[in-house]
């Protein structure tokens, strides 16, 4: 049996099932001071967050910010409904050389990877922009809330496409976002090889260029795996001036089989799922790491969020120490929803 943390997403239930089932995460009677930060102005209580995906709605949002998650993302929203893919669509691997194969043997100590191959649901916007309200008024003093938005396009025009993402970001921005997380780790739908939107880089200036001059409020650009640390700088370089700072890394595509070698996954296209998780944590925080090189050295100066397999409180103490402005967790943060007010405990301890 697979183990899931208490009221966390539950990864044989539905979308829907987990979404209208918020999580119940352990009372904390008193929550540990925090050790403070700051990110695109904001002063907070910790830099400690987390990322697009675990947060479905303004419930989880709640029960998160009561535990000490200073940095909420909401995850990702969309102009129109659309549904997940089916099930199953999360699941355990292990990550072996020519694929990620899926295993029923418990993280004994809770660092999960996980193949995801849910797609980008979204409720209806009337839905989503009443809850983004809702999710504003229940976070409080210290905290954030960040949406993640995605554009959308039926048809093989670029301007639709990036008016789609705009009209996305001023809802959430209308809604009581504290800054909009613009999602560009998803399949470019004009290029004719498979490639990210990050990856085509014109196209991804050209959505955050009418994003920031569409919203009044910080915005991110949430990137991917990066081939070489040469396309890392370059892309950042090209994307700097359009927003705030950089949340990186969204995840890593691979292949998934399940122990037979047949695809884990039903369905067309689905043979490839993103990879998240503690075994992530070498390569995103090598992408990481480089980012924070390039802004050493002068390329820009934007905030850099990182993700990726930050499964424990000294991997989180280490890119934050490197420099980083957040650590934002996701598979961590459901299989330990005490994540930070244990960092919040360990560092008050080494400061004391």
């Amino acid at each position: 049996m697979i183990p899931i943390a208490q009221g966390a997403y539950r990864i044989d239930r539905s979308y829907t099932w987990n979404y209208e089932h918020a999580p119940k995460l352990p009372r904390v009677r008193r929550l540990p001071a925090g050790p403070g930060g700051r990110l695109l102005g904001y002063t907070l209580n910790s830099s400690v967050g987390v990322s697009a995906g675990p947060l479905l709605n303004s419930k989880w949002v709640e029960a998160y910010a009561r535990v000490g998650f200073d940095i909420l993302t909401y995850a990702t929203v969309r102009t129109s409904l659309v549904p997940p893919l089916g099930l199953p669509n999360i699941r355990p691997v292990e990550n072996r050389e020519q694929a990620a194969v899926t295993t029923r043997r418990a993280a004994l100590n809770g660092d999960l990877t996980l193949a995801v191959s849910l797609g980008i649901p979204s409720m209806d916007p009337e839905v989503w922009r009443r809850d983004v309200r809702r999710a504003r008024e229940r976070i409080g003093k210290g905290q954030i809330l960040i949406v993640s938005v995605l554009g959308t396009t039926a048809t093989k025009d670029r301007e639709a496409l990036i008016e789609d993402y705009a009209t996305c970001a001023r809802w959430a921005a209308e809604s009581g976002a504290d800054a909009i997380e613009v999602q560009l780790a998803w399949p470019d739908p004009f290029a004719d090889q498979p490639q990210a939107i990050y990856e085509n880089v014109p196209l991804a200036a050209q959505i955050l260029h009418r994003v920031r001059t569409s919203v009044a409020v910080p915005v991110l650009a949430k990137l991917g795996a990066f081939k070489t640390p040469r396309m890392l700088h370059d892309t950042a370089t090209k994307l700097a001036p359009w927003v705030g700072g950089f949340t990186l890394v969204n995840g890593f595509q691979r292949r998934v089989l399940d122990e037979r070698g047949n695809a884990a996954f039903e369905g067309n296209g689905r043979e490839r799922a993103d990879i998240v998780g503690g075994d992530t944590f070498e390569a995103a925080s090598r992408q990481v790491l480089e980012m924070l090189a390039w802004r050493r050295a002068g390329c820009w100066d934007r905030a850099v969020l990182a993700v990726g397999g930050i499964s424990t409180i000294d991997r989180a103490d280490q890119l934050l120490r490197e420099g980083a402005d957040a650590a934002l967790l996701a598979t961590a943060a459901l299989w330990d929803p005490l994540f930070a007010v244990r960092f919040r405990q360990e560092r008050a301890s080494a400061v004391a």
